[in-house]
């Protein structure tokens, strides 16, 4: 997997993630997956964590250089920025942290409800904190009825657990807001609530995210009558099965998951360790994004998927192919957003 090879040097630090999700790569041979915002002289500006962040042209690859010049050319001065809202709707607090409602990444943590320390009362090495990251849309009035994106992140390595589900909100916060959706993600301080290659959490996971919904829904009383969807890519998307149980366990209103390069179905998994109704699943629109040339998860295991999600009762599925390898695709991705706000058909 490309995170695992990111180390220190010119990209040192950033274990990118976007919602474009292109492969950079560096004159040393170095790779990082990260959404362009813009080309601003001899740099080109790359999303992380919701945040700008330039690298210099000069120290990217030959092809890395063409695309950023072409890029310039197909797209308008400014485009894919993340802009303030011209009308601020007043302070925000969340776990008493004020939050920033510009599309950027808000981090907050708490401590853990008594049941989520029960959780993990035979885990060798116990969590104390809620942790979550919040990006909120321009313009968010939790007064008025939203759209929630719930971010899971891949689990290969002990590494990227400890980057936990936060860690990824690079990949989706700037597409997510400026869809208008408000974008979640929860862990504990030492990580990801579950466990590598998502083994069985032994109810850590579930607990960890029913706290955070108390949470949300304690400080915004509307939050559990809005409209929730799923999304992960690779490990995060066969993840993004079990965070749908999660919410469904919580009686939330799930109405998507969107899963990028996803080449295994784990509902039967899910619903067992949540023991969420399988009449939830039928409301849920399943959009699967899948590169051409995947060899991770080639189109013959994407098309199994969705031939295994629709035995398992989901409502519409959708499998969208594009011209690429396994990789993030923000078109399908904002395709999927704009999808899941479609009233049901009758």
């Amino acid at each position: 997997m490309i995170s695992r090879i990111v180390r220190a040097g010119v990209l040192s630090g950033l274990i990118m993630t976007t919602a474009e999700g292109r492969i950079w790569t560096d004159t040393t041979g170095r790779k990082i997956e990260a959404e362009i915002l813009a080309v601003e002289g001899d740099k080109v500006v790359l999303q992380f964590k919701g945040k700008r962040t330039p690298l210099a042209l000069d120290r990217l690859s030959a092809e890395d250089r063409s695309f950023a010049e072409q890029w310039t050319k197909d797209h308008p001065a400014g485009a894919g920025e993340v802009k303030t809202p011209d009308t601020p709707v007043g302070e925000l607090k969340l776990c008493g942290t004020t939050l920033n409602s510009n599309g950027s990444v808000n981090q907050v943590q708490e401590p853990l409800s008594a049941a989520a320390l029960k959780s993990f009362s035979k885990a060798k090495v116990k969590p104390t904190l809620l942790k979550m990251a919040v990006a909120l849309p321009a313009g968010f009035d939790p007064a008025k009825p939203q759209h929630v994106m719930w971010v899971s992140a891949a689990i290969n390595n002990d590494d990227e657990r400890k980057n936990g589900n936060c860690g990824a909100m690079g990949m989706y916060a700037g597409a997510a807001t400026a869809a208008g959706w408000l974008v979640i993600a929860a862990d504990t301080e030492l990580g990801n609530p579950r466990m590598e290659d998502n083994q069985r959490s032994e109810g850590g996971d579930l607990a960890v995210h029913q706290n955070a919904v108390e949470v949300l829904a304690k400080t915004w009383p509307g939050f559990k009558t809005w409209t929730f969807a799923c999304c992960g890519f690779s490990g995060g998307a066969k993840a993004s099965f079990y965070r749908v149980g999660d919410l469904l366990a919580s009686e939330l209103n799930v109405a998507g998951m969107f899963l990028a390069g996803c080449n295994q179905d784990l509902t039967a998994d899910a619903r067992e360790e949540t023991r969420c109704r399988k009449a939830g699943l039928r409301k849920i629109r399943v959009f699967i994004s899948n590169g051409k040339s995947d060899t991770i998860s080639s189109m013959a295991l994407a098309e199994a998927v969705e031939s295994s999600v629709k035995g398992n009762g989901y409502g519409d599925v959708r499998l969208e192919p594009f011209e690429g390898d396994h990789s993030m695709n923000r078109a399908g991705f904002e395709q999927a957003m704009a999808w899941f706000k479609e009233p049901p058909e009758k």
